[in-house]
């Protein structure tokens, strides 16, 4: 338990020292969706459960709950590739099972942290509080632990990090635009509808709107945990795989 929490230590420190790059990505940006999409195309777009504000606003967190773990998870494991820190955590005397839980532990805490982050942002901006805060602390968890997961297993299956970082970049732009992000599961119909069943953004997003406005059109709540819980599953045991078949034998 030391070692996860000097690890995220290490991590927070770091942010603290790029205090200014940190701020823009929690902050500014967040700020700036809200307002573009939610304050002012949401003013000209109204419809029912609060408005396309009220649509897109939990999308937001979701987008903020996904790019913290990779800016901790993703950041540690590409700055040790390219660095050479990744030898300071295999000196560490702990198990690679412990090096893996604290770089998981400290992508959920900064998954959270965005998240809340933006929940804040939409109170303040758009009005927007949740309805339901267990439900949204219950998806929030389940979402960031995801990508945590998730994140380690595309930079550590490739060949090195910088080529799984490719596939990530690759990969953010249809999890963004077609996982309900900025519209809901109920808007869409098929083929497209089939397309976002498989990605995580959409299960994320979905419960989040739900949380925020049970009464207007979203994914059920039963769905929502079911699609998490089997990807989590699933990338449990993927990314112990990885990352000890990756590090076991140090060769970057």
């Amino acid at each position: 338990m030391k070692f996860v929490l000097a690890l995220l230590h290490r991590n927070a420190t770091a942010d603290l020292a790029a205090a200014k790059l940190t701020t823009v990505r929690m902050l500014v940006q967040p700020a700036i969706y809200l307002f573009v999409f939610g304050y002012v195309v949401g003013g000209m777009l109204p419809t029912q459960g609060g408005g396309y504000a009220g649509i897109m606003a939990p999308g937001i967190v979701a987008i903020s709950l996904i790019t913290g773990p990779f800016v901790s998870v993703g950041g540690g494991v590409i700055s040790g590739y390219y660095f050479r820190t990744m030898e300071e955590w295999l000196l560490a005397p702990v198990s690679l099972r412990a090096i893996l839980a604290a770089l998981v532990f400290g992508g959920l805490c900064y998954g959270l942290a965005g998240g809340a982050v933006v929940a804040v942002l939409v109170w303040g901006i758009l009005g927007l509080a949740p309805q339901n805060v267990g439900y949204m602390v219950l998806t929030a968890t389940a979402g960031a632990l995801l990508f945590s997961l998730f994140t380690l297993v595309l930079l550590l299956v490739p060949e090195t990090p910088d080529k799984g970082q490719e596939v990530f970049s690759f990969l953010m732009m249809p999890m963004t635009f077609f996982g309900c992000t900025f519209y809901s599961y109920d808007m869409l119909g098929a083929p497209f509808s089939y397309l976002a069943l498989l990605l995580p953004t959409t299960y994320i997003a979905e419960g989040l709107r739900a949380a925020y406005s049970p009464a207007s059109p979203h994914m059920e709540a039963g769905a929502v945990l079911a699609g998490l819980s089997l990807a989590t599953a699933v990338l449990i045991p993927l990314a112990d795989w990885a990352f000890r078949r990756r590090l076991r034998d140090f060769t970057w």
